[in-house]
């Protein structure tokens, strides 16, 4: 069967003016489309210079001799950026000039905040799996109270909190730093929410193997959820590397005093040692950078695939 060329051209030829016609308007949206993602690349850019230019200049400044750190702060050049004079002796003087207590300090912070990324992933995962796989009554309710705590701020439970510890006979202690920061409502979120992802049909299996519930924790569920528990852990971190008041609150002497405190009374009354703050300052904020860095990859995983299930 053939068609002669008036058939063909009836047949083909409004599909190819439909297409003529929407070419041009595709060609003005691609263009604008381009506008847009160059605008946001601008955007974005500018953001992030924002962002960076105050910890760019904190770092540089943490390597500067006393009276240049201010120096070349306006106009903006690459000596607002790059030290001009290189030095670390703000470093050595914090950290090593006689009588300082400075390594005690970093210690008192690591130590405060490991023993709370343990023991807190361990107390919130078992609250988690709790919530998300045991039934019992009033789970409902009590996922819900324990999610009201989030919008509590901490200023309304600092003096009750305070008042307990006083009385349990922990002020100035290691207990008063890390045993009120062990449960954290949105560490549980976090977990129940991965957990809900996890096939029940793995517990299944070892419920028929004749697994306790403990023993599917700690041998089933806990390997599956790494990514989520390191998120958690960095999260923990950062909230007890960078506490402030509480700790102003619990401790007073040197023997347990953390690097917060111990940056902030560089700032006296009567002088500010702006070398040694600078200096401790990009200690402080070194740490969990580079943490971040190094598990960022986990991070992002156990947070994208902490969806809102069940």
């Amino acid at each position: 069967m053939t068609f002669g060329h008036d058939e063909i051209e009836r047949t083909v030829s409004p599909a190819v003016r439909a297409e003529e016609a929407v070419r041009p308007a595709m060609a003005g949206l691609s263009a604008w489309r381009r506008l847009e993602r160059i605008g946001l690349y601008v955007l974005m850019t500018f953001l992030m210079l924002f962002t960076l230019i105050p910890f760019v200049w904190m770092f540089s400044s943490a390597f500067r001799p006393v009276p240049e750190i201010f120096e070349y702060i306006y106009p903006l050049s690459w000596k607002t950026f790059f030290p001009v004079n290189f030095t670390a002796a703000n470093f050595q003087k914090l950290l090593f000039s006689e009588g300082t207590e400075w390594p005690r300090y970093i210690f008192n912070t690591l130590f405060v905040a490991g023993v709370t990324v343990v023991l807190g992933g361990l107390v919130n995962a078992m609250a988690a799996y709790a919530f998300a796989r045991i039934r019992f009554p009033g789970r409902e309710l009590l996922f819900v109270l324990t999610l009201l705590t989030v919008v509590i701020p901490f200023e309304a439970i600092a003096l009750p909190l305070y008042l307990v510890v006083k009385q349990i006979g922990w002020l100035d202690s290691y207990q008063a730093l890390i045993v009120p920061g062990l449960a954290n409502a949105f560490n549980i979120f976090l977990l129940r929410q991965f957990f809900l992802g996890i096939p029940r049909e793995l517990e299944e299996a070892a419920i028929i193997d004749g697994a306790s519930r403990f023993r599917i924790f700690f041998q089933v569920i806990i390997p599956l959820s790494w990514p989520a528990l390191i998120s958690v852990g960095l999260i923990t971190f950062q909230a007890s590397w960078d506490a402030f008041i509480w700790p102003l609150i619990v401790t007073s002497s040197p023997s347990v005093r953390v690097l917060q405190i111990a940056i902030s009374n560089l700032a006296g009354q009567d002088a500010v040692y702006w070398n040694e703050l600078f200096a401790g300052v990009a200690l402080a904020a070194a740490v969990p950078i580079i943490l971040f860095l190094i598990f960022q990859r986990y991070y992002t995983r156990g947070i994208s695939t902490t969806g809102l299930k069940g």
